[in-house]
């Protein structure tokens, strides 16, 4: 996930990463639903998971319903298995329990054309970002919008969300992978974020490449804490797990690219020792 926080809207914007949720725009992915019609027992099921509820959206996203909440999206039968096994306090760089299979695997990704060419280039940086890991999993471009056998794995959508509360959404992911060890099926990225702030090529890369941590199974780093965003809550298990990555630290990594609202661009030191380690 990411989410910026702007001083001010009148000189420029002083951006530190973070994430919510909305969208209000025809030719966009995401569809809201009122807020209001997010039952209780939905909202319940969020904040035993330790997902705070206080921005939630009900939308339609990917082509699904669900909540949006925090940098990420779950449909409702997801959100009833974050409700399940839900215990006390965490195991002590956090990954979930489902990871990808079938290595070494081909991940094809796509990107939505309304993201223009800044989000075409930055998705091929962050294909390279990846592919220079050398890892078991390899990242490819292919068309977006191609169905059936021939669809992208992760599809990178475009959604529009105004600012709010001195936030504003930069990206959100689809979930984490699947029990079948599939990636989550893509991310959306914010288009009010580029105009309103002009992000560099570096920024939207970034923001892509933490968005595919999640897809691929990775945990906030500061998980414990969410600090980043100058909170001190534990998310929690989440009911998909939240195991320390042998060879990283167990406590916050200000650097890391996966901090629930870093600053950071690329991958630090710990993040590829992680990613090594999984893939």
């Amino acid at each position: 996930m990411k989410r910026s926080k702007f001083l001010s809207l009148c000189i420029a914007g002083i951006l530190t990463a973070s994430l919510f949720v909305s969208c209000e725009t025809d030719n966009s992915n995401e569809e809201e639903i009122s807020a209001n019609e997010i039952s209780k027992d939905v909202l319940i099921k969020l904040e035993k998971a330790h997902f705070s509820t206080e921005n939630a959206k009900m939308i339609n996203f990917m082509g699904e319903q669900g909540v949006a909440v925090e940098d990420m999206f779950f449909t409702f039968d997801q959100i009833d298995e974050l409700s399940q096994g839900i215990s006390g306090p965490l195991q002590k760089q956090y990954r979930t329990t489902n990871l990808v299979t079938g290595l070494p695997r081909l991940i094809k990704v796509s990107v939505d054309p309304a993201l223009g060419n800044l989000g075409s280039d930055a998705l091929d940086a962050m294909i390279s970002m990846y592919n220079a890991e050398n890892l078991q999993l390899t990242f490819e471009r292919t068309t977006f919008g191609l169905k059936g056998k021939k669809k992208a794995d992760i599809e990178v959508t475009e959604f529009y969300e105004l600012e709010s509360g001195g936030f504003i959404t930069l990206g959100r992911a689809a979930g984490f992978p699947t029990r079948k060890g599939d990636p989550a099926k893509g991310f959306g990225i914010n288009s009010r974020w580029f105009e309103l702030l002009n992000p560099s090529l570096a920024e939207v890369t970034g923001t892509m490449a933490h968005e595919v941590g999640h897809c691929i199974g990775f945990r906030h780093t500061d998980y414990m804490t969410r600090e980043s965003c100058g909170q001190n809550v534990n998310e929690g298990n989440a009911g998909v797990g939240a195991i320390h990555i042998t060879g990283t630290p167990t406590i916050s990594d200000a650097t890391s690219l996966m901090q629930a609202c870093g600053p950071a661009d690329s991958f630090n030191n710990n993040d590829k020792i992680a990613l090594d380690v999984l893939y």
